[in-house]
């Protein structure tokens, strides 16, 4: 999930400091309703969940607007789904088509009819790609040597001016990477052949640091996460890696320097700065007494095939269905490292195709009380980007299903762990009140949330969308966010308020 106040916000693209190697595989026609090669991998069908269970969060029909929700069924699709076998779910590997079939094979059982290429469920299409070739390395040298341990002391940064690469030599901190007339944090310090240290970096400071010859940037941040790995580069790039303070104090060892009083110096700055009249304190900027060394081994840049999924559930009216609602959430990961640890992508985002598929049984019971279509969708490319979703928004062209032909987008991602209420995106304020409305029934809190994720791709194309989201994201794009933290009872709490909503947008008379 590309997210908030960081997973993916515009400050962060614009720092390079992004949510945050796959081969593409020859994708058969071995099996005509699914239109993938069924021999690698374990059969979805014998992964398929039993009956409906009667555990807590299990169906449930308390009124016409309500829909029954197999939660317990849900969490069965979702353990498949993040299980490490599937290695993280990185878009255009073995894993993800895996997840891909999977989720095929439980829609068509669950009575979806195929809405992608030729009769399958699949669509098709080309994006760019790029992963770690080998692990990121960071170390202080001199006489107290030192290295640091990667995805606990650093994490890297991909995207934008961020790229690969290697440096070595003198470290200087050069505070936010300001370059206002009042606080030139660049200018205060020779930077040129220098790995530059940032704390609070203002948007385009990676560049500008780029610009004044800097061979390598680390940015000072707590968030020890697998940021999303963005392909779009920037002509010319640096390796940026994002260091913990306590690493960067270790780095600064021997300057007199802390972190920390660092940090407070440059939040001073920067109010100062916003500040109209406000006296700027000088730059903070020197160098350090040690040099460092440091590399983002990255893969080339290249392009692959990649597969959304696709289903529908036509409506009743033969007027009113030619307009669809589509509901559903990204199903890539951010995959495993080279070192071989798996980001299984529990609750981002195989939580969100988990609900799609019972979701989308659910409305296959009530076809006949659904006056508009229902598309049921499940996105490759998020997590580089919102690749998927911008393929179908703007590459389908049948009705219902184009664009000009949705309702509205109802957008499930981050929607199995964690907090005792959820939060709806506010691009829409109409389909807002309606998820409010939906919630309420179902005796579950529901406040505004803010945040970056496939429902972008169609409120640029002013699509009604709305993004539903459990209020605690967890631990996501770390190894923490597991199947284990995950819950039947939430993962069937927004399995009914979609449902709710969609089946109030589906019922609807007007177009």
């Amino acid at each position: 999930m590309i997210r908030p106040s960081w997973r993916r916000a515009a400050a962060a693209f614009a720092l390079g400091l992004v949510l945050p190697v796959a081969c593409a595989l020859p994708l058969g026609s071995a099996d005509p309703r699914s239109g993938l090669d069924r021999s690698a991998g374990p059969s979805p069908r014998d992964s398929a969940p039993a009956a409906s269970g009667t555990a807590s969060g299990s169906p449930r029909l308390s009124a016409s607007s309500a829909v029954s929700f197999d939660a317990a069924r849900a969490k069965v699709h979702l353990d498949y789904l993040a299980d490490t076998a599937r290695g993280g779910r990185f878009t255009a590997s073995n894993g993800y088509d895996e997840a891909a079939r999977y989720m095929a094979e439980q829609l068509a059982a669950a009575g979806v009819e195929p809405f992608g290429d030729n009769g399958t469920f699949f669509q098709r299409y080309r994006q760019p790609l790029v992963d770690l070739a080998a692990t990121p390395t960071l170390e202080r040298l001199g006489a107290q040597s030192r290295r640091f341990t990667h995805r606990v002391e650093f994490t890297e940064s991909v995207g934008g001016p961020s790229g690969g690469g290697s440096a070595e030599g003198r470290l200087v901190f050069a505070g936010s990477g300001s370059r206002a007339a009042t606080l030139d944090d660049l200018g205060a310090v020779d930077v040129n052949g220098a790995i530059v240290m940032l704390v609070s970096p203002r948007g385009g400071a990676i560049s500008e640091a780029l610009r004044a010859g800097a061979a390598g940037v680390l940015i000072v941040s707590e968030r020890m996460i697998k940021f999303s790995y963005i392909p779009r580069f920037e002509p010319r790039t640096v390796p940026t890696l994002v260091v913990t303070e306590a690493t960067a104090d270790e780095l600064l060892a021997g300057s007199g320097r802390r972190m920390g009083d660092l940090r407070r110096g440059v939040e001073d700055q920067l109010r100062a700065l916003s500040s109209s009249g406000a006296s700027v304190p000088p730059s903070l900027a020197f160098q350090a007494a040690e040099p460092v060394r440091m590399a983002l081994p990255l893969t080339p840049l290249r392009e692959v095939e990649a597969t959304n999924v696709v289903g529908i559930i036509r409506g009743a009216d033969a007027d009113l269905s030619k307009r669809a609602i589509l509901v559903g959430g990204h199903l890539d990961g951010v995959g495993t490292d080279p070192d071989g640890t798996v980001f299984e992508a529990a609750n981002d985002n195989a939580s969100g195709p988990a609900v799609t598929i019972e979701l989308g049984r659910s409305l296959v019971s009530r076809r006949a009380e659904l006056r508009h279509s229902v598309i049921l969708v499940a996105f490759a490319g998020e997590e580089q980007g919102l690749f998927g979703s911008d393929h179908y928004a703007t590459r389908v062209t049948t009705i219902p299903g184009r664009a000009e032909s949705l309702i509205a987008y109802v957008n499930l991602d981050v929607v199995g762990c964690c907090g005792v209420g959820m939060g709806a995106s506010e691009e829409s304020p109409a389909l807002f009140a309606k998820a409010k409305r939906a919630a309420d029934a179902e005796g579950i809190g529901l406040s505004p949330s803010r945040g970056s994720s496939d429902q972008a791709s169609f409120a640029r194309r002013r699509v009604e969308v709305v993004h539903l989201i459990w209020g605690d994201t967890g631990p996501i794009h770390t190894v923490g966010d597991t199947a284990a933290t995950v819950t039947a009872d939430r993962l069937g709490g927004a399995g009914r308020v979609a449902g709710r909503l969609v089946l109030e947008l589906a019922r609807a008379d007007g177009p």
